[in-house]
């Protein structure tokens, strides 16, 4: 396991390494970022740039960029995590509710809903979820979760900074930790839809191959009640295919939590990222350093995640060998 994991990392650094270098080839190609510097030179004080947490923004000249990515990095973070637990946790329930009563009228209803929730964009969900349940002043909505902003002191309905994004600490310890979940809630949920549905159905179709196996007729046979059947049996089965496909995903959700962080200006990677381009609009010089960070963040991510759910394979199913 150790050997496996070893290589897939060292094997990951370098499609990382390699990624990273044609993406800083094609801008520094059609951006210049470097007027009459060679290439490999710019290349190398890229390399450099990533070492010390500093980026380009005239020529050779270097501003700071490092502390700002780790800051929006915490954020977008705890977003993906609160997003991977609803999309867990929501589509188990609803693939199983749905298997449990496959051929009925509510499977054909959770079937639909799935459909739709899958056609909508995550953003354009988090626009309809802060009219519908933000507190927006003088809005139509029920008012229960923020509309935007991180945890603390932000001013009322969408009125906060938008240039840095920020707020006052609301505290420290549990305290904290509650208001950044109920600042997130509404963000997550937004996120999160799109991928219950999906995910929901790859369950559904799993569990009902499961359900016609043999093993689960011998298991009724035994005279166990249906749902300890399906949870015990049928569901342990079907989660070696519903972990790996969540977690494989795991590059469509963080693309989608940029769009979804602007929406609701946590003040996270994708805030940092359009934050970016609106500089590079209003300036000759693409800042090539700061694009690129944010590239490689998402590649790291997305190889994290490919890792984890081969790992996920070889701990659900004792019959699969990694190596």
């Amino acid at each position: 396991m150790l050997t496996f994991v070893l290589r897939r990392l060292v094997l990951s650094v370098v499609v990382l390494f390699v990624a990273c270098s044609a993406s800083f080839c094609f801008f520094a190609t059609h951006y210049e970022p470097l007027r009459g510097v060679p290439l490999p030179h710019a290349y190398w004080q890229w390399l450099r740039g990533l070492a010390t947490g500093r980026s380009f923004t005239h020529g050779i000249v270097f501003g700071p960029f490092g502390g700002q990515v780790v800051d929006s990095l915490e954020r977008t973070l705890a977003l993906l995590a609160l997003t991977l637990v609803f999309v867990a946790v929501f589509a188990s329930l609803l693939g199983c509710l749905a298997a449990a009563t496959r051929g009925s009228a509510l499977d054909l209803l959770l079937r639909i809903g799935s459909y739709a929730a899958w056609a909508v964009p995550a953003f354009l969900l988090g626009l309809v979820l802060q009219q519908t349940l933000g507190k927006i002043a003088g809005g139509p909505g029920l008012g229960l979760f923020p509309p935007a902003g991180w945890a603390g002191q932000c001013p009322g309905g969408l009125g906060i900074d938008l240039h840095t994004f920020r707020c006052p600490a609301a505290g420290t310890g549990i305290a904290f930790v509650g208001q950044v979940l109920y600042h997130l809630t509404l963000p997550a949920v937004a996120l999160a839809g799109g991928f219950v549905g999906l995910h929901s159905r790859y369950l559904r179709a799993s569990l009902v191959d499961s359900l016609a196996a043999p093993y689960v007729t011998v298991a009724r046979a035994k005279g166990l009640p249906e749902r300890t059947v399906l949870l015990r049996h049928a569901l342990r089965n079907s989660l070696i295919a519903f972990v790996p496909a969540v977690l494989t995903d795991f590059g469509a959700i963080f693309g989608a939590s940029l769009a979804v962080d602007w929406v609701f200006r946590l003040g996270g990677l994708g805030g940092l990222f359009v934050g970016v381009l609106n500089v590079q609009s209003t300036s000759p010089v693409l800042d090539t350093y700061a694009v690129e960070v944010l590239l490689l963040i998402g590649g790291a991510g997305v190889l994290l995640a490919s890792l984890l759910g081969e790992l996920a394979i070889g701990f659900l199913d004792p019959r699969v060998r990694l190596g």
